[in-house]
């Protein structure tokens, strides 16, 4: 195991590089030969009786796990329970889906692997927070919570039109949660997995979202307590906790009930010297005397951090998918290296928020049809400032195509080179796709034909727009949450995002829309949980400022080193790029922010460097895959 405080720079580079990964096994001779070809480090290895492994696992110093007594069962990340209440579940199971129980009923963001009566288990959070893959590897099914593990283990080469579908905007379900590699498959968030005695492979459903039928009261008293018990799940036993403490709507909850939960809680709060950039400062601020057990305050001015695309060349930090975190790794790593100097172990943010405590045009859609008038009105409060004449916001709230049709249409309008709006509207099932112009004729063709094939085997999230548009959007949150435990785990911090564990998402989603959020205020239901604990003057905060002034400078001080970065990582030599015209379209502006497309550009290329420099699996010999 490494060492959680890290001061040097090399050093935490060398940390860096290291795959932390689980592997679970049938009890089967080929899969006891694919863990003998792991030569790298491993820190717990479980058995069958036969003496074979069923797990094996390279888990950070730093992270939560649980083992059972009898060594069936291992939880790993932060959970509701303790060892004794880990023995009584695995008592109490009689078959391998009796596991599900376990990421039913308690808090927490965890995933469980299990052996039962010859058969493997495995099941992560519904909102992917944490991941299951599985893929065939010399004829037997292989689970790991990492895909580049298993492309590792099974020589799978990297699925090429996939990568060229994540270079545009809005990745629609179910092509925006695949694997990056051939021959791998994620089990959905929400399903569990059980390989039998004979090796075969069988998935089913143990969540699903509740209805949204409480008020705001219920639904806020009841949000309360599953956000202070989602936080208290990850309060280490001993030792500092690290909260960010920005001023907004989102971490300022957490960091109250972390003080409550810890009294040796560090916040941290950034500020910028751009105008208007001390008001999240002076938010954090205002909210502090509620918090009085809070052992420090830290504030960190910008200017002594990586500033935007600053630092993202060779970063070094093991992925398995390209993630919306790309860009943001060098400021998180230099906050997590902070923490670690300051022997912190658990950092909590608040990513989600936005997700669960701000409304979107799909909730208006399904209101109508049971509240017409309520889902116009709070339809033309969101479309008149944007100009959107009523006869369209009429039709887009009388818009019945079925998430088939709608896939199909935004399909061939990202063919057509059709620009959707920047928000998706009232009858978007999610973000409308939108493909670069500088994606290359043969890539484009690649990633339509692979969509197209795939339209009338596709299902939405749920049975209406707004259950399917929560559901897409929070997953995505999810698995960016997930990166952005990846960066953790690489620093020896655990950096977690209580906002996004199942329990307190489906408090959230259980209250009806029209509680939920209104277009004319900011966030009322985080702020109705929260009234009473927090300054009512605090809670009167009404919008939070964003980076788009930094977001220009960094672009325009980095573009060098951005385009070194794309032709480094492998991107532009895979024949779906047109170079000449990504280069043209992409110079730097003084006054706008970069194209959208480039964000995922670099997200893409940040993943694919990531596959070059990060610690592959060492293998023995072994005879190719056919």
């Amino acid at each position: 195991m490494f060492a959680v405080v890290l001061k040097e720079e090399e050093e935490v580079r060398q940390v860096a590089r290291i795959k932390t990964f689980v592997i679970a096994l049938p009890d089967d001779d080929n899969a006891a030969g694919v863990m003998n070809r792991i030569t790298t480090r491993v820190t717990h290895r479980l058995n069958y009786p036969s003496g074979r492994p069923w797990l094996v696992m390279s888990l950070p110093i730093h992270a939560p796990f649980l083992i059972s007594s009898d060594q069936t069962a291992v939880v790993i990340g932060p959970v509701g329970m303790d060892q004794k209440a880990l023995d009584r579940c695995v008592n109490s199971v009689h078959s391998p889906v009796d596991f599900a129980r376990m990421q039913r009923d308690h808090a927490g963001s965890f995933s469980v692997f299990a052996t039962c009566r010859g058969a493997l288990y495995a099941s992560g959070p519904a909102l992917e927070t944490r991941r299951v893959f599985r893929a065939d590897i010399d004829g037997v099914p292989i689970l790991s919570d990492r895909a580049d593990v298993l492309a590792d283990l099974g020589g799978f080469a990297m699925d090429h039109t996939t990568v060229a579908l994540r270079l545009s905007r809005g990745v629609p379900h179910p092509f925006d949660g695949v694997s990056m590699w051939q021959g791998i498959s994620p089990i959905p968030g929400g399903e569990y997995v059980v390989v039998d005695e004979d090796n075969h492979v069988e998935t089913r459903t143990w969540w699903s979202r509740p209805e949204p039928v409480l008020n705001r009261a219920d639904g806020a008293r009841l949000l309360r307590e599953a956000i202070a018990e989602a936080v208290a799940v990850r309060v280490p036993a001993s030792g500092p906790l690290a909260c960010d403490l920005s001023g907004g709507l989102d971490s300022t909850p957490l960091c109250y009930f972390a003080a409550q939960a810890s009294n040796e809680l560090v916040a941290g709060t950034f500020f910028t010297e751009d105008p208007g950039g001390r008001e999240d400062l002076e938010w954090a601020e205002r909210a502090l005397p509620a918090m009085p057990s809070i052992r420090e305050h830290v504030v960190f001015s910008t200017a002594g951090i990586p500033g935007f695309y600053e630092d993202l060349y060779d970063l070094g930090i093991p992925l398995d998918e390209p993630t919306q975190a790309g860009g943001t790794i060098p400021r998180v790593r230099h906050m997590l290296n902070d923490d670690a100097k300051r022997d912190i172990s658990v950092h909590i943010n608040g990513l989600g928020g936005d997700h669960l405590f701000r409304g979107v045009r799909a909730w208006n859609h399904t209101l109508a049809k049971s509240r017409p008038a309520l889902a116009w009105s709070r339809a033309r409060a969101e479309d008149i400032p944007s100009r959107v004449p009523a006869i369209t916001t009429a039709r887009q709230l009388a818009d019945r195509r079925s998430y088939r049709r709608w896939l199909r249409d935004t399909i061939e309008d990202a063919a057509r080179g059709i620009a959707p709006p920047q928000l998706p509207r009232s009858n978007d099932w999610s973000v409308p796709l939108s493909m670069p112009s500088w994606l290359s004729v043969d890539g484009r063709e690649a990633v339509l034909e692979h969509m197209r094939s795939a339209v009338d085997q596709t299902d939405p999230l749920a049975g209406d727009l707004a259950r399917h548009f929560d559901l897409f959007t929070v997953k995505q949150a999810g698995r960016l949450a997930r990166s952005m435990g990846l960066i953790g785990d690489a620093l020896g911090v655990s950096y977690d995002a209580p906002l996004l564990d199942d329990r307190v998402v489906e408090t959230a989603f259980a209250v009806r829309y029209e509680e939920r959020d209104t277009p004319v205020e900011w966030k009322p239901l985080i702020k109705e949980a929260m009234k009473g604990l927090l300054p009512e003057a605090y809670l009167r905060r009404t919008n939070k400022i964003g980076g788009a002034t930094q977001a220009v400078r960094g672009y325009a001080a980095n573009f060098d080193i951005l385009r070194a970065l794309w032709q480094d990582s492998g991107l532009l030599d895979a024949g779906f790029i047109d170079s000449h015209r990504l280069f043209s379209e992409s110079a730097p502006s003084k006054l706008n922010t970069p194209p959208s497309h480039i964000h995922a550009l670099t997200d893409t290329a940040i993943f694919m460097q990531s596959q070059q420099s990060s610690d592959s699996l060492e293998f023995s010999p072994h005879e190719e895959l056919k």
